[in-house]
This record gives structure tokens, sequence and C-alpha cells, in this order.
């Protein structure tokens, strides 16, 4: 039953899905620039964003442009980055996608809260990414939505999981 969902929701993904090109070096390894990702919509229950996923969004604040980046604050939740980790409401979070975490923020240490609606979103090459800890949290209104494959270049096809 399980297989028949998964195959179900994968279906529905690729007639819902938008193509975005990756520019920039912000999601490696995970996502290297050039590459480009099938983009669903999340606004389907089963498809709601969840801590991991990708999302491709409108940055905040109208400083233009379209940003893919990894899903780490969920609404409500308290993040803190100190000395380049990254903490949800006190706890410290385990990223295994990450490159380059802790090289430019020894020094950091701040503070976020997501409202309601709100979603705290890192690239994974932390060295190289202008996002949440930048323009704050993002609401759910820019959201675009979630990438869950990637389809360019053809020897890379693959699904895009929660890492």
């Amino acid at each position: 039953m399980r297989v028949l969902i998964t195959f179900l929701q994968g279906l529905a993904n690729i007639f819902f899905s938008a193509r975005y090109r990756v520019e920039g070096d912000s999601m490696l390894p995970s996502l290297a620039h050039g590459e480009s990702v099938l983009v669903v919509r999340t606004r389907f229950r089963w498809n709601r964003l969840r801590r991991g996923d990708v999302a491709v969004f409108e940055r905040p604040g109208g400083g233009g442009g379209t940003y893919i980046k990894r899903v780490v604050g969920l609404p409500g939740e308290d993040i803190r980055i100190a000395g380049g980790r990254v903490y949800l409401d006190g706890k410290l979070l385990a990223q295994k996608y990450i490159q380059g975490a802790g090289e430019a923020e020894d020094g950091e240490n701040r503070e976020w809260f997501n409202g309601p609606g709100e979603y705290f979103l890192l690239g994974d090459n932390r060295t190289d990414s202008d996002d949440s800890r930048a323009f704050g949290p993002v609401p759910e209104e820019l959201i675009r939505g979630r990438a869950w494959f990637r389809c360019w270049p053809p020897l890379g096809w693959r699904p895009i999981g929660r890492n």
C-alpha cells in the first residue's frame, strides 16, 4: 500500500511541477550551479514542507530573485546559530548535508523566531549562501514549492530527499 501511495504522489508531482535552474554554489554538495530541479507546490496536505526539504522561494523584503535553500526551521520554532551550529528550541540540529559549517560563522551568535507560516531556510554551503541569516524567516506565501527531483543533467537524475 505504501509503495502505491508513493507512486501516486510521484505521478501527481510530475503533473504539478515546474522546473528551476540552480544558480550559484550555495547548495553544494547537494545541488550544483547549472543543475535543474523539478519543484511541486506545497499547497497539498501530503506535500507540506518539512525539515530537511529543499524549497524554492522569492527573497523576502523585495530583494528580488528566486532562491533555493534547505528548510531548517518550521513555523513557531526558535532558531539560534552559535559557533556555526544550529539550535532549534535549544536542541542541536544534526546536519549531515552541510558544507563549510563553522568556517565563516565562528563568531556568529544570533537568534530568530519563526512566526506562524514562516520558515527558516539555509544553504548547504554555509560559507557561500545568502539565506535566512541575512533576511530572516521566509513567509509561506513567498515559497513557490518543494524541490523533489533533480532533472538536469540527465546523468544526475535522482530524487531530492530530506537529508
